[in-house]
């Protein structure tokens, strides 16, 4: 993909979702191929706003130089089909790291691989976690209240994660990219993430300047905090989770930052389509629940957009047929067209474990249906607004 059209400006927009982001992967192969033909004849992206796994992905792509090599969308791919599904020779990927595995013992190979990590974990493990249990059993018993039982965020240890994030960016390559068009030749990579004010319940749309020595990485972690499951992150003194709770997929930020192309990837099928594969566990319930209720959201905003762009075709008639520009007259000053690609999966994604499936067969298929659904992309079908 070239700079063909100095006033088109590409945006991609990742939503969140754990492992299923992976579907994301492959739709960034069809559209950077150039045989996506939703993506045909455009100018190369400028613009990456993502939430939660989501974010992670954005995050890479802006975190690349345009001749590095290898590619974005090739490094972003090794990262999901080859780095992501185990960390070395652990038993975990590296997403997470469950606390007080127990089965390792029984898992003959890596014990003789590892035995010494294995005990040293596991009694780190039972420093942090008995005393909480303790703590909670003793509120339950107290207040009656065992809700705090349903909190699974101590049982998963994140810092595999961390640990990923920090070796697949560059911190200085992001805060630089917004910048980058000063630079002949380099495109600009303006990159927004979405996390969650936890208490509040604020949106907060970090920016490229954002991302510091200091915080960068944990902005990341942030937005990918599932609440009950992972932990959430403190940033500058706020405590930030899961950026889907409040934008699942984050149109307006691509707007704001002044797209007139949309790329928006969702990693859930359409509510009304049969969710084949669904695994009815506690943490798809708690996913297709926030993936339900935000669909709605987001459905408005399309609406929105859709009809914003048949105002901006009547004004273009009314000016072609009277010569009279009336869009400066509008609150808000003359409006910007946007065309809005949307690719989605036909079926739900993962295995069993669904958001949290990272083995390497179920994210390899599911780039494969990412690569799949774009390179047969169809407008009309997909309800993409033009």
């Amino acid at each position: 993909m070239t700079s063909l059209n100095q006033n088109e400006r590409v945006g991609l927009v990742f939503s969140g979702g754990g492992a299923r982001a992976a579907y994301e992967v492959g739709v960034l192969k069809a559209i950077f191929s150039g045989k996506c033909p939703g993506a045909a004849g455009q100018n190369t992206p400028e613009v990456f706003c993502g939430t939660g796994a989501g974010a992670f992905n954005a995050a890479v792509i802006a975190s690349r130089l345009p001749r590095q090599r290898p590619a974005p969308v090739e490094y972003l791919e090794s990262l999901w089909a080859d780095e992501i599904p185990r960390e070395g020779m652990a038993r975990n990927n590296r997403i997470f790291r469950r606390r007080l595995d127990t089965a390792q013992f029984f898992d003959l190979p890596y014990m003789w691989r590892r035995p010494l990590t294995s005990w040293t974990h596991y009694f780190s493990d039972a420093g942090m976690v008995l005393p909480e249990l303790a703590r909670r059993t003793w509120q339950g018993l107290t207040r009656r209240n065992f809700s705090a039982w349903l909190n699974l965020e101590m049982w998963h240890d994140t810092s595999p994660m961390r640990r990923l994030i920090s070796e697949s960016l560059s911190l200085e390559v992001i805060r630089d990219g917004e910048n980058a068009r000063s630079a002949v030749g380099h495109p600009q990579r303006i990159l927004r993430v979405v996390a969650t004010e936890r208490g509040s319940g604020q949106a907060a749309v970090f920016r490229n300047s954002d991302f510091t020595e200091a915080v960068g990485y944990d902005l990341i972690l942030a937005s990918c905090a599932l609440p009950v499951i992972f932990p959430s992150v403190k940033i500058h003194g706020k405590d930030y989770l899961y950026g889907g709770l409040v934008m699942q997929t984050p149109l307006q930020p691509a707007v704001d930052a002044g797209c007139t192309v949309i790329h928006l990837m969702h990693n859930e099928p359409a509510v009304d389509a049969p969710l084949e594969g669904e695994a009815p566990n506690a943490r798809e319930m708690l996913n297709s629940t926030v993936a339900v209720a935000l669909s709605a959201t987001l459905g408005r905003d399309l609406d929105r957009r859709r009809r914003t762009n048949e105002l901006i075709d009547v004004f273009g008639k009314v000016r072609a047929d009277t010569g009279v520009d009336v869009a400066p007259y509008l609150p808000g000053g003359a409006l910007r067209r946007v065309v809005v690609h949307q690719y989605r999966p036909k079926q739900a994604l993962g295995g069993k474990k669904g958001l949290l499936d990272f083995s390497r067969e179920k994210i390899k298929a599911s780039i494969a249906a990412g690569e799949r659904d774009a390179l047969a992309h169809n407008c009309a079908e997909s309800g993409c607004i033009l």
